[in-house]
């Protein structure tokens, strides 16, 4: 059974291309360098909301301590990247997924 932590983000349509490019430099090539998980799968959501441009970022780990190693010792970091930022141009929730 693998663990899926997915977080979808609404961004403001004016930063789209730069905030793209940061999670790609900033965010997926830190858990990539690090092996923190799996797999990365980061997607365009094709149904966009009034708000902005949507996408999902979902990070696969085989177990639960993986998914805990990263939450607790990586993610308040990473992050805190994005708050400083993008404040205020984004929105974002997160959910764990359990595979079946």
């Amino acid at each position: 059974m693998r663990i899926i932590y997915n977080t979808s983000y609404i961004i403001h349509e004016d930063i789209e291309q730069e905030w793209i490019a940061f999670m790609r430099e900033q965010y997926i090539a830190v858990l990539q360098e690090n092996n923190l998980c799996r797999d990365i799968i980061f997607t365009k959501v094709s149904i966009d909301q009034p708000e902005g441009k949507t996408y999902s970022l979902q990070l696969v780990f085989n177990t639960e301590e993986e998914q805990e190693h990263f939450l607790f010792n990586w993610f308040p970091t990473i992050e805190e990247k994005i708050i400083q930022n993008y404040t205020n141009q984004y929105v974002c929730f997160s959910s764990v997924l359990k595979e079946i």
